[in-house]
């Protein structure tokens, strides 16, 4: 590894711990030459997966395109970005052991839905109205009766209203 203040190659690691999430290795490393400090990262080469869209275009799969549309989704809920990252982890992970090198997006979408029912029943709602392109209180209706039909994992958030009855 070359030192990015001197360029010399004669470097020793002084810590190393995972990182996000397991997925990568945090080296703190200590150049010999100059004594300067500096992080690497190391990553497993993963095969890269291409997400084929409706309208037939084929993407590279983005990690940061997925963690932003749970984000948004998540947004001004109770909820941890920790717990977003997870979720962003699991999505990933679930997609890349089918083992493909192409998944249609309504693959991915589906992944994310199951990852928001668990996460937050608000978000799954949210993401679920674009993705399936609401157009009406029914569709939202619909979805909700489809949503309450699958057992919850955990208490509902603190703070949250519940409906009259």
């Amino acid at each position: 590894m070359r030192c990015p203040y001197c360029n010399s190659d004669r470097d020793r690691v002084i810590d190393s711990r995972p990182a996000e999430d397991g997925a990568a290795i945090r080296r703190r490393r200590e150049c010999a030459a100059c004594r300067q400090r500096f992080s690497t990262y190391e990553r497993s080469e993963q095969i890269s997966v291409g997400v084929r869209k409706r309208n037939g275009a084929l993407e590279p799969f983005e990690r940061a395109k997925l963690a932003a549309g749970i984000e948004k989704a998540t947004k001004n809920l109770p909820v941890s970005p920790a717990a977003v990252r997870q979720a962003v982890a699991a999505v990933e992970s679930r997609l890349r052991a089918l083992g493909r090198r192409e998944v249609d997006s309504e693959v991915v979408g589906g992944e994310v839905l199951a990852a928001l029912r668990d996460l937050d029943r608000v978000a799954y709602l949210r993401f679920a109205s674009v993705y399936k392109g609401f157009t009406s209180t029914d569709d939202f209706a619909r979805e909700l009766v489809t949503l309450e039909g699958y057992p919850r994992r955990g208490p509902e958030p603190a703070g949250r209203m519940k409906p009259h009855g």
